[in-house]
């Protein structure tokens, strides 16, 4: 036991390090991004898959209470472990239902909740074991536990990394899944076997259902796979992966037939989207750039670790010259590669600019980093005090690492909700009414706050009469006006304000605070 835990020391000190960060991170998160909440109200509604369901699919002039908001985003008593009902509402979504079904099943464990924890509780569990699937593929290249154990450092403490935990959304499965189809391949490269394959076309299988975007890292990296067996002329190695990875991919047609018609779809989120930006030529040089500065904000301690190994192995260039049995590891580069492939191709065709599109290929990205390393350490060979200085070397890593994390916090911590919370708090007992041409997503971005009030009246912007009846002469009412042109009405708030003005006695308006898609004022006479 003692000689076990003196070989793995490093790699328990990092999953403990990394546990603090994230549970440090967890309790910072004060908010959530509108797809957070969806993940919660597509996994935890029944047979709704949107607000506007709640309400037979007209929101405008109906009032919404608190109960029907914590319905949408919670588990309630008598729909535990619903898998249909999330199914459903899959199919009239633009997503595959397997995270949803996980996220729905751990809610399931704590009925009539809605919480943070429960979401962020998944992805922990499936941030450890990416990691640990990570540093496995490592040391099934052949490569040392050091450099595992730095993989697992520099991804685990790695903004883009935190950022894929912090987010309650399915790229912290996709990424697990990509790094579990890493460590296949180079279990078949290494050495052939039929399980490895179908356990392949199963991993594809789930990928699928997952996230779309698992087709573009797989698909490259099963060709990778293909040209290297081709090379190394393991045909009977093929003959078994080739169907079972055709079978895995295509059983999504039979698991979840609605993947056709969200690839056909003319939404944002779509194939049809995908396509309109593909042809859009002009916005190539602007997209590259937002990607690769993605990377490079995102993995600045991978970047810096690697730039030093280049450095050091110029240093060390004749003594890499002189080990002719050394020599580059092309399994490597058939997980590396295609992942600078599909960047390349997601830059270009996601539907917004948003990094999460590329979390999946983060991993890949740090085994780059972590290939110098290896050919470093290869070119120095024995030398005396190694096993000290490769010691000092690791934890210099880690302190990178972790200098990193505390410098650059991850995305999606919202720290500004607390104040809009706070604010709204001041304001719960007040009437609310929500200005909206029956779009979901800016009501659904202030779910949230909406849920301090006992209720709320949707109101649009060409009749205010209902509104005004809702409010019932109050002294002052809480207004939301949905302000996004490009998600939702994109109304003006002076207008409102305005013909509110004209229309009654409420003539001043103050802003309480304003987020991408609304704006919230306190209206009074």
């Amino acid at each position: 036991m003692k000689e076990k835990f003196r070989r793995c020391w490093a790699l328990v000190l990092v999953f403990v390090i990394v546990t603090g960060v994230c549970f440090l991170f967890a309790g910072r998160k004060s908010g959530m991004f509108i797809d957070e909440i969806y993940a919660y109200g597509l996994s935890n509604s029944h047979y709704a898959p949107f607000l506007t369901d709640i309400k037979d699919g007209e929101m405008v002039g109906k009032t919404f209470t608190r109960q029907e908001l914590f319905d949408y985003v919670a588990v309630t008593d008598g729909e535990r472990f619903d898998a249909g009902s999330v199914y459903y509402n899959q199919v009239h979504d633009v997503h595959p239902p397997l995270h949803y079904w996980l996220l729905n099943a751990v809610c399931s464990l704590f009925p009539n909740t809605f919480t943070k924890w429960t979401g962020l509780a998944l992805n922990y569990v499936l941030y450890m074991l990416t990691m640990f699937a990570l540093y496995k593929t490592v040391r099934r290249l052949g490569w040392s536990r050091g450099c595992g154990t730095a993989a697992a450092v520099l991804y685990g403490l790695s903004v883009i990394g935190l950022s894929t935990f912090v987010m309650i959304r399915m790229y912290m499965l996709l990424t697990l899944l990509a790094v579990v189809l890493m460590y296949l391949i180079v279990c078949l490269m290494r050495e052939f076997k039929p399980k490895y394959c179908i356990l392949t076309g199963l991993v594809l299988l789930a990928g699928l259902i997952t996230q779309y975007y698992f087709v573009f890292y797989a698909f490259f990296l099963c060709a990778a796979y293909v040209i290297y067996a081709l090379v190394k002329r393991e045909y009977k190695a093929l003959a078994w992966f080739v169907p079972c990875a055709l079978v895995g991919a295509l059983s999504l047609l039979l698991v979840f037939p609605a993947c056709i018609d969200h690839l056909f779809a003319d939404n944002i989120v779509s194939g049809g989207n995908a396509m309109e930006n593909l042809r859009n030529f002009a916005q190539y040089p602007v997209r590259l750039r937002t990607f690769i500065s993605f990377i490079t904000h995102g993995l600045k301690a991978a970047i810096i670790i690697a730039l030093l190994a280049i450095i050091a192995l110029c240093v060390c260039f004749k003594k890499l010259r002189a080990a002719k049995d050394k020599r580059l590891d092309l399994r490597a580069l058939v997980l590396i590669v295609p992942a600078f492939v599909v960047l390349v191709i997601v830059a270009l065709i996601s539907p917004v600019d948003e990094p999460r599109y590329i979390y999946n290929l983060v991993p890949a990205f740090v085994l780059a980093a972590c290939l110098l390393l290896y050919l470093l350490e290869e070119s120095l060979g024995s030398f005396e005090r190694e096993g000290l200085i490769k010691t000092a070397a690791l934890l210099c890593i880690m302190a990178l690492a972790l200098w990193q994390a505390r410098c650059v916090p991850p995305d999606y911590l919202y720290p500004e909700y607390a104040e809009y919370d706070a604010i709204v708090a001041e304001h719960s007992d007040d009437k609310c009414v929500y200005f909206s041409d029956n779009r979901f997503e800016a009501i659904t971005q202030d779910l949230l706050q909406l849920m301090a009030f006992d209720d709320f009246y949707v109101s649009d912007d060409t009749d205010l009469t209902g509104a005004l009846d809702y409010v019932g002469g109050a002294d002052e009412f809480v207004a939301y006006v949905d302000i996004s042109e490009f998600w939702s009405s994109g109304y003006d708030p002076d207008k409102i304000i305005s013909a509110l003005a004209d229309a009654s006695d409420y003539d001043k308006a103050e802003l309480l605070y304003q987020n991408g898609l609304s704006a919230t004022y306190l209206i009074s006479k």
